[in-house]
């Protein structure tokens, strides 16, 4: 749909670098495309096609720099009048746990020379809840209003009231797993959210599948977590999807990160990549963190392409 448009201007921000080889074939130099991104990148084979992402110069995208911080820097560099939006570009860098560093700590720096006048915390906590739970209800719209001018009554009022949805969605969803558990494999425990989340966005199940990665009375602290979630069709402002898809969300808890940290179980991008490929569906993220999108009809399979690819590659 987008690269079906001729002589335009396409940028991607925190998505699409590790599809920058099938946007390369899509495009065919048809568009000028600018992927500003930090997920694990496949490399563009279109001369177009722009893939401006840390990892490709020796950073890693899990801690050095966040999508914000890769598109601020680019746009900075396109004008330093541009500094103003660093303390925008410095709330995205709180995804990244742990002591900022790298080009995340480059935008701290810029954001602190021209002095930060927002609360980054309390905007984060926002942003979280208004962009991926309001995403049906216009909140990223709301999002970026709030970056822009300030938060106000209206938007504050529609972070709580969806921050307790939310939450009670997330209650609901830990009930079930307290009272039926998981369903489990070699390598696996998953779950099918159903309809818990449904209105919200896609992102609702990611975040959901972070908490519980920390519970240790709950998960299996050796097991991939995989959530599901029927996608709605429509890509608000945009497009409708053809077809029947499922949203899948996978964590890994704190043993099993360890192990991917120090080789002996192998990157959770790696394994949705080639379950997701294997079904016709498409993956990207991190060593520990990752999402896929697949045939409706394809779950069972996707979990046992899962099991397949960590058998061959686990170290014993």
């Amino acid at each position: 749909y987008i690269h079906k448009k001729k002589d335009k201007i396409i940028f991607y921000t925190d998505l699409a670098s590790p599809h920058a080889d099938k946007i390369s074939k899509l495009n065919s130099s048809k568009n000028l495309v600018i992927i500003l991104d930090h997920h694990d990148p496949t490399k563009s084979t279109d001369p177009l096609v722009f893939n401006i992402n840390p990892e490709l110069h020796g950073m890693t995208g899990e801690r050095d720099a966040s999508g914000s911080a890769v598109t601020y820097m680019f746009m900075k560099r396109l004008d330093e009048s541009n500094i103003d939006l660093s303390p925008i570009a410095l709330i995205g860098t709180k995804e990244i746990p742990g002591k900022i560093r790298g080009i995340n700590l480059l935008v701290k720096k810029d954001a602190e020379n021209i002095g930060v006048n927002i609360d980054i915390d309390k905007y984060f906590k926002i942003l979280q809840v208004i962009g991926p739970v309001g995403y049906y209800s216009d909140g990223p719209y709301l999002g970026i209003e709030a970056c822009l001018e300030g938060l106000n009554e209206r938007i504050t009022n529609f972070y709580n009231e969806l921050r307790e949805r939310r939450m009670k969605a997330n209650k609901r969803m830990l009930a079930i797993l307290y009272r039926k558990g998981f369903n489990n494999t070699k390598h696996v425990q998953w779950f099918d959210s159903g309809n818990i989340f449904g209105g919200m966005g896609t992102k609702a199940l990611g975040t959901f599948c972070s908490y519980i990665s920390y519970m240790g009375k709950l998960v299996d602290p050796y097991k991939y977590i995989i959530g599901f979630m029927r996608m709605p069709k429509k890509i608000p402002g945009l497009m409708e999807i053809k077809g029947e898809w499922l949203k899948v969300s996978c964590r890994a808890p704190n043993i099993l990160k360890r192990k991917i940290k120090i080789g002996s179980a192998p990157p959770i991008v790696d394994i949705l990549i080639y379950a997701s490929e294997k079904v016709g569906g498409i993956a990207d993220g991190h060593s520990v963190a990752g999402s896929a999108v697949i045939p409706l009809d394809k779950k069972i399979e996707f979990i046992e392409y899962m099991d397949e690819y960590v058998d061959d590659k686990i170290v014993i």
